[in-house]
């Protein structure tokens, strides 16, 4: 009886021990998610959404874009460009690109990443659209990006960083009481023209 449940013990533990060698090596790193996934060459993009409005949003409106970048590469690469057709005048990166050290992640916080800006045509949430992504090494890569409500966690998501009213010329009558947003560490600050 003993040899019979010792048996059953080692069967048990080689079972589990095989299903989790039989687990994919991307969903241990990067939990499951709502967003939109996909591996490119040395690089995986997980999570990538944008953050609606309730109702239908007006033409003019800009909307964040938030991912995680893991570069698995031992070289940095740079998303270099996103394009969404005609349904937003133009994107913003940080100067230069969103800049991905090589064997390091960025994104993955509650700020974002890109900015889509200038809706064409009104857009709701709950449904996709398709977003291409360019990197300088990655390559280029069209998914199908979900536009998710601005409820549950993503209420507390920051919008983009220069997204904020820029100071005037004149000092304030009064202090303001909030500190000035700033980018999460390892991230580059978006740069805004300077009036001339």
């Amino acid at each position: 009886m003993r040899r019979i449940l010792a048996a059953l013990c080692i069967a048990a533990a080689a079972v589990t021990a095989c299903g989790d060698i039989k687990q994919d090596y991307y969903t241990q790193t990067m939990p499951q998610n709502d967003g939109a996934n996909v591996n490119l060459p040395g690089l995986l993009l997980r999570n990538a959404f944008i953050i609606g409005s309730q109702q239908p949003a007006p033409p003019g409106t800009d909307m964040p874009m938030y991912m995680m970048l893991l570069n698995e590469s031992g070289r940095t690469d740079r998303l270099v460009s996103v394009d969404t057709g005609d349904l937003f005048r133009g994107a913003r990166l940080p100067a230069g690109g969103l800049e991905i050290p090589g064997g390091r992640y960025v994104g993955g916080t509650p700020v974002p990443q890109v900015l889509l800006a200038g809706l064409t045509r009104p857009l709701g949430s709950g449904g996709t659209i398709p977003v291409t992504l360019r990197f300088q090494n990655a390559g280029t890569v069209r998914i199908d990006v979900p536009i998710l409500p601005p409820a549950q966690w993503r209420s507390t998501y920051s919008p983009w960083p220069g997204a904020s009213p820029t100071p005037s010329p004149s000092p304030p009558a009064s202090p303001s009481p909030s500190p000035p947003l700033s980018p999460p560490p390892g991230s580059s600050p978006a740069v805004s023209p300077s009036p001339s």
